[in-house]
């Protein structure tokens, strides 16, 4: 419909103006066979005559005629562009904003499905925690049902272990902790690991310990009362391991909590449980996970309805 638009104007005006020429022509031919009036006498001395206006008048009528002609022509063609260039805007509009409502969609979809994937990770890590932490909770409670329990020997032959001793004693019932939120010992070498987990703890409610090494958590030992501790296994000097056997060789820390995290799960977890470790988290770990063992460990002594953002 646009192409016949585009040809029919045109051409309608120049049917108007081939019809008006001949009007015109035709009129100036019964104007031209009229009879002259009778002329006047002529001076004696004629000068050159010009040309009359009857004889003029076709040649200039024919060439405004065709002039009018080609302006209706062309003024009609810049017309007739005009419209189909709008046109084709208009189109390349449509067509664009077609693509850009498609685009926006898919990207909407995209991030939809990103979102859904990353809730359904999180799912997965708070799951895998609870029943990793659900089975280590289950092996501990039944090892310590499977050992036999030694009558209690007398005050005054009742050895004494030295701190250094490879064999962990029975550990004694815990004592009675003050009020308060409880507090975590953190022992890890990288201090941006310290930052970030102490971060982590105090969002639980905990109050936190840091020390860079092995020797420094037993000066935090000596000095506190930590609820749990959370260690790293490489520290210069005194490593995780290290750390873990003495405090198990202590009466006063053998059933303190120890979680440790180590690059290298499986290869560690033998030296782990043999040192007296609770828990061994390999890195990286989801952070969902390592706050579901400390929920698990101090149980009620974190305050209700904290929980990670």
């Amino acid at each position: 419909m646009n192409t016949s638009l585009f040809w029919a104007v045109p051409v309608v005006l120049l049917l108007v103006v081939v019809v008006s020429l001949a009007l015109r022509g035709r009129r100036a031919r019964r104007d031209a066979a009229r009879p002259a009036a009778a002329p006047a006498p002529a001076p004696v001395a004629a000068a050159p005559t010009a040309p009359t206006p009857q004889s003029a008048a076709p040649a200039d009528a024919h060439a405004a005629q065709r002039q009018a002609a080609g302006e209706a022509l062309r003024q009609a063609r810049q017309r007739a562009s005009a419209e189909a260039a709008r046109q084709d805007a208009d189109h390349q509009a449509r067509l664009q904003a077609s693509e850009l409502a498609r685009d926006q969609a898919r990207e909407q979809a995209l991030q939809q499905a990103r979102e859904q994937a990353h809730q359904q990770a999180l799912a997965q890590a708070r799951q895998r925690a609870r029943q990793q932490a659900e089975q280590q909770a289950a092996q501990q409670a039944a090892q310590q049902a499977a050992r036999p329990a030694a009558p209690p020997a007398p005050a005054a032959s009742r050895p004494v272990l030295p701190a250094t001793a490879a064999a962990v004693p029975p550990r004694p019932a815990p004592v009675a902790r003050p009020a308060g939120p409880p507090v975590v010992l953190l022992a890890d070498d990288s201090k941006v690991v310290r930052v970030k987990t102490g971060r982590l703890l105090e969002k639980l409610g905990c109050r936190v310990l840091l020390a860079e090494d092995g020797q420094a958590a037993l000066d935090c030992l000596a000095s506190g009362s930590p609820d749990l501790l959370i260690t790293d296994v490489e520290m210069p000097g005194l490593d995780g391991f290290g750390l873990t056997r003495l405090l198990r060789a202590q009466a006063r820390w053998a059933r303190l909590p120890v979680i440790m995290i180590t690059s290298s799960d499986e290869r560690h977890r033998a030296e782990a449980k043999a040192a007296g470790v609770d828990v061994l988290l390999g890195k990286p770990y989801p952070e969902e996970a390592l706050a579901a063992h400390v929920q698990l460990l101090l149980g009620a002594r974190l305050p209700a309805g904290l929980a990670l953002q």
